[in-house]
């Protein structure tokens, strides 16, 4: 049965501003890499599960850089979604159903136990703050030009969204104890997304 998920996706990473990645860099500034990508899912519908209104969360680690592949993640679920929707959201954003999270799910080959946490995402025009339980916080502050407007990169080559609000994530930071423990150098991403499978 078909799948299709829309809403906003926050993505601060380990990476100094401008992540190589989004330039087709296969290694990360750091040597490696490390990221959270926020999918705060506004409408949904997987195989006939309703996932609107719901709050999931992928942390990643590389050995390189995002591109460069081998990563090794864990999904983290709002406490508020129901044991239906999580065995409907983990296969499609890990990329088991295809679509646009196969790009990201073939970027991240293992995938560790899946964990709840509470998943707040406070969202303003200058900053979003996602606190995800006592493993860490995202944060995505948009870059702005001269006159104002948000920075935003088109068909960059980590090719899962076709424009990007590029972003400051400062603040950011990952302590699961079973994943590298992190702070961000200063990236941060946020776009819309509307994908299907």
């Amino acid at each position: 049965m078909p799948w299709r998920i829309s809403g906003t996706l926050y993505s601060p990473c380990s990476c100094k501003v401008g992540c190589p990645c989004l330039l087709g860099e296969l290694e990360a500034d750091q040597g490696w890499c490390s990221g959270v990508i926020v999918f705060d899912i506004r409408s949904g519908d997987v195989d006939g599960t309703d996932v609107g209104g719901t709050k999931v969360v992928l942390a990643a680690d590389w050995p390189g850089g995002f591109l460069g592949g081998n990563g090794t993640g864990r999904i983290y679920f709002d406490g508020a979604l129901s044991q239906q929707q999580r065995a409907a959201l983990e296969p499609v954003l890990t990329g088991q159903r295809g679509g646009t999270p196969e790009a990201i799910g073939s970027a991240v080959p293992k995938i560790l136990p899946s964990k709840e946490a509470s998943i707040r995402v406070q969202a303003g025009a200058d900053e979003t703050r996602i606190t995800v339980g006592d493993f860490g916080v995202a944060v995505v502050k948009p870059l702005r030009g001269a006159s104002g407007e948000i920075t935003k990169v088109l068909h960059a080559a980590a090719a899962f969204r076709e424009e990007v609000i590029l972003a400051k994530g400062t603040g950011t930071y990952w302590h699961d104890p079973e994943m590298r423990q992190w702070e961000s150098a200063g990236h941060g991403e946020q776009s819309e997304f509307d994908w299907s499978g």
